[in-house]
């Protein structure tokens, strides 16, 4: 049985989406589990979609387009740290 009930997962999305807008990405629920997530100024060849899914487990988990999991979906201030993590491009050092 998955622990979280439907309005959580659209709950969760929708938290998941802001903290990642509060973090500096541009964020966008594009459905009930499903987010677009980019940084603002960049290519969105960046971009990920991040969807929330059960687990094998059955556990609500965050996954990556290359259908990988991140973290359990209420594991916010995570998901959006590894989030950014993979989606920034680290800049050259300055000369």
């Amino acid at each position: 049985m998955i622990e979280n009930s439907t309005e959580d997962v659209h709950e969760l999305a929708g938290r998941l989406t802001s903290a990642c807008q509060e973090a500096g990405l541009d964020a966008q629920q594009q459905g009930p589990t499903r987010i677009y997530v980019h940084v603002p100024g960049t290519s969105n060849h960046l971009a990920e979609i991040i969807t929330a899914k059960p687990d094998e487990n059955e556990r609500l988990c965050w996954w990556w387009s290359w259908d990988k999991p991140i973290c359990g979906a209420e594991e916010i201030d995570k998901a959006v740290r590894l989030i950014k993590k993979v989606i920034s491009v680290p800049l050259p050092p300055k000369r």
